[in-house]
């Protein structure tokens, strides 16, 4: 079986490009800057420099807007993050979406 297909997607919606600098926030005195490389209603990865540990919950603030986010990967440009917050108020602004639920589509 081929590498590509053992990899299992679990972003919900469509990935958008995003560029917006953030701030992350990891507790115990863990801050840093970060740029978002692309988001989704399920998450987003985060170009920056912070080593964050996965599983680490951190807050990732965006232009006014707070979202909870645990790392679900890492590499060394950054990492992959979860929004722990399910509703879709916080993370659509991000999106530019005017209809909350227009760009939601079921895991494929």
């Amino acid at each position: 079986m081929e590498a590509r297909r053992l990899r299992m997607e679990h972003r919900w919606g469509r990935r958008i490009a995003c560029g917006a600098p953030a701030r992350l926030s990891a507790g115990a005195g863990i801050t840093g800057t970060g740029q978002l490389r692309d988001v989704s209603l399920s998450g987003a990865f985060i170009e920056t420099v912070l080593e964050l540990p996965l599983f680490a919950q951190l807050t990732v603030s965006i232009r006014e807007t707070e979202v909870q986010a645990s790392v679900v990967r890492s590499d060394a440009r950054g990492v992959g993050v979860e929004w722990l917050e399910t509703a879709q108020r916080a993370i659509c602004p991000l999106l530019g979406c005017t209809n909350p639920c227009a760009r939601v589509s079921s895991p494929g």
